[in-house]
């Protein structure tokens, strides 16, 4: 979550040049990501896992999901798919190709001219407090999915007061 925008943004880091990507994502879409990178399982399958699920049983794997190009602000993604007839690539979202490359342990990749217009060599500001509430916000809306509305009030409460105690 960045602070100062109130908005949700996913950050790739490219180690082997020190430079990082944030592409900005929606609030679904980050606690799919977050809930995963997290090890979160809901009771039933989110829409990512559907997908994952589907793309399996229809015989491929997913090999990889990546950031191919930037227009006009919009980053564009595909996801890479193999089976034993051969390969695809599907057009999507890159939170949604992440999300679904996260759940099938694929790696994730984006291209070098992206990270030279869009990238930084300055580290993001890394605040815990921001962290610990994407974890929280995640685990929130898995309470309300699964319908337990007393824990989930209380979550709500926890959240609402380190937004107060971080200003936000």
């Amino acid at each position: 979550m960045d602070p100062a925008s109130r908005g949700f943004a996913v950050i790739i880091r490219d180690d082997a040049n020190n430079r990082w990507l944030p592409i900005y994502i929606g609030p679904f879409e980050a606690q799919a990501i977050a809930m995963e990178l997290e090890n979160q399982k809901l009771p039933r399958p989110a829409t990512h896992d559907l997908l994952k699920n589907v793309i399996e049983e229809l015989g491929y794997i997913v090999t990889k999901a990546a950031i191919i190009s930037l227009k006009e602000n919009t980053y564009y993604a595909v996801l890479s798919l193999r089976s034993e007839t051969g390969s695809k690539e599907i057009d999507c979202r890159p939170s949604d190709a992440i999300a679904v490359a996260l759940r099938a342990h694929a790696p994730i990749l984006v291209a070098n001219d992206i990270f030279d217009r869009a990238g930084t060599s300055e580290a993001p500001h890394d605040d815990d407090i921001s962290k610990q509430l994407t974890t929280l916000q995640a685990q929130l809306n898995a309470l309300i999915e699964g319908e337990n509305y007393e824990e989930a009030a209380k979550l709500r409460d926890k959240i609402n007061k380190l937004k107060t105690n971080k200003g936000l």
